[in-house]
C-alpha cells in the first residue's frame, strides 16, 4: 500500500467514521469493554468509540512497519499513546490468544479476508463469549449522503489505487460457509456490506 495514499484515504473518511461508529454501537450495548480494531484502516472508528465510551481498552493492530509507524505518529499527534494500545499482527494468524475482546472492528475487511474463512474464523476465536464482531466496509447507514458525496469520487480513486477487491453478497455468503461460522454471522446490508459475527 502507499502510505501517501492510505493516509489520504483515512483523512478522507475523519467525518465518516463516527457513523460508523454509532452503527457498531447500536450492536455493542455494553459500557466498556476490550476492544481490537485491526488493518490498515484502523484508527478512525477506535477514535470514535473512545469519544462516545471512555471505559473502554482499545487495542489497535496493523501488520506493516509502514503502517505501524503511521499509526503511531496519530496516536501522539491525538495525544491517546496511553489511551490505545498499538501492535503488529497479521491477520492469519491473531496473535492475541482466545478470547481476548469483546468487540472486533475490521473495516476495509474485503481488502484481506480470504475466500476459505479463515480470517473469519481468527476473529471468532479472539471474541469472548458473549462478544461481536463487525467486519466488512461502507459508508455506515446514518452517514449523510451529502457527507458520502463530498468524498466518494476521491475515495473510489484511492481505494482502488490501494488494491481493493469488491465482495457480492454471495460471495460472502460462501465465505461464511466456508468458515463454518454461518451460525453466528450475520450479513448487514445497511450502509455497506457488513458481516456480524456474534460468539
Amino acid at each position: 500500500m502507499d502510505m501517501q495514499d492510505l493516509v489520504r484515504v483515512n483523512h478522507l473518511w475523519a467525518r465518516i467514521y463516527p457513523f460508523i461508529a454509532d452503527q457498531i454501537l447500536s450492536h455493542y450495548l455494553k459500557k466498556d469493554g476490550d476492544v481490537l480494531e485491526w488493518g490498515p484502516f484502523s484508527g478512525g472508528i477506535s477514535f470514535a468509540l473512545l469519544d462516545r465510551k471512555p471505559g473502554m481498552k482499545i487495542t489497535i493492530a496493523v501488520e506493516s512497519a509502514e503502517v505501524f509507524s503511521v499509526m503511531e505518529t496519530e496516536l501522539s499527534e491525538r495525544k491517546l499513546t496511553g489511551k490505545i494500545r498499538l501492535m503488529k499482527s497479521a491477520l492469519v494468524p491473531l496473535v492475541y490468544a482466545d478470547s481476548s475482546f469483546d468487540l472486533v472492528i475490521v473495516r476495509g475487511g474485503y481488502f484481506f479476508l480470504d475466500p476459505e474463512g479463515e480470517s473469519l474464523r481468527e476473529i471468532f476465536r479472539v471474541l469472548k463469549k458473549g462478544g461481536i464482531a463487525f467486519v466488512g466496509g461502507g459508508y455506515g447507514k446514518g452517514t449523510p449522503q451529502e457527507i458520502i458525496d463530498e468524498i466518494a469520487g476521491e475515495s473510489r480513486i484511492l481505494n482502488d489505487r490501494l488494491g481493493r477487491i469488491r465482495v457480492s453478497v454471495n460471495e460472502l455468503e460462501k465465505m461464511i460457509g466456508r468458515s463454518g461460522l454461518k451460525p453466528h454471522t450475520r450479513v448487514i446490508e445497511e450502509g455497506g456490506l457488513w458481516l456480524l459475527i456474534n460468539k
